[in-house]
């Protein structure tokens, strides 16, 4: 299993300036790369990999969309290791206008988990040095917290874990990675 699944902090680093679509590192909090995705623009319907590293050789998990992009999409969660399917994230339609919202469904489709916007999602998209914030919701156990640290040029976001909370890392990784992916492809 990958050092990243093991983790209760980490950093997502977007490269910003990428004419043709969207780099994702995952790295520690000493800034070593500890998984990579890139993101093609301009695709209808979303198919995004999570890799070791950039050589992108080697798929951890993948993000697919059920259909075209829509503002009720649904996306699958697929451990690429194993090819189980880890559930899947729905994003609440209009709701997430104003405040991106999501429902975590596990593998039988049914809802667990929650993962909710903080700030103003409207706000941000027209004015993007508003930082994003973000929390995941499982009932009775604490939120699981996901901040954008305000830099115009570099942006990166810190995922913060609660040791020993239940919710499976690898989709906490792939809903932090599917959020950053689509709010990159917005501003």
């Amino acid at each position: 299993m990958t050092q990243l699944f093991q983790m209760d902090q980490y950093i997502i680093r977007t490269k910003l300036l990428r004419i043709f679509g969207g780099a994702f590192y995952f790295e520690d909090l000493q800034g070593n790369v500890i998984a990579y995705s890139k993101q093609k623009r301009f695709k209808l319907r979303e198919d995004i990999v999570l890799f070791t590293d950039e050589s992108c050789t080697v798929p951890l998990l993948q993000i697919k969309a059920r259909g075209m992009i829509d503002l009720g999409a649904t996306y699958d969660i697929i451990d690429s290791q194993t090819g189980a399917n880890l559930g899947s994230a729905k994003r609440k339609g209009l709701k997430s206008f104003l405040k991106d919202s999501w429902v975590l469904n596990d593998p039988s489709g049914n809802p667990y988990a929650t993962f909710v916007e903080d700030s103003l999602a409207i706000l941000r998209r027209f004015i993007p040095l508003i930082p994003a914030k973000y929390h995941f919701e499982v009932e009775g156990y604490p939120e699981i917290l996901m901040h954008q640290q305000f830099n115009p040029i570099i942006k990166r976001t810190q995922i913060s874990v609660p040791q020993g909370h239940p919710l499976d890392r690898k989709v906490i990784v792939a809903m932090a990675l599917l959020c950053s992916a689509i709010e990159g492809r917005q501003n």
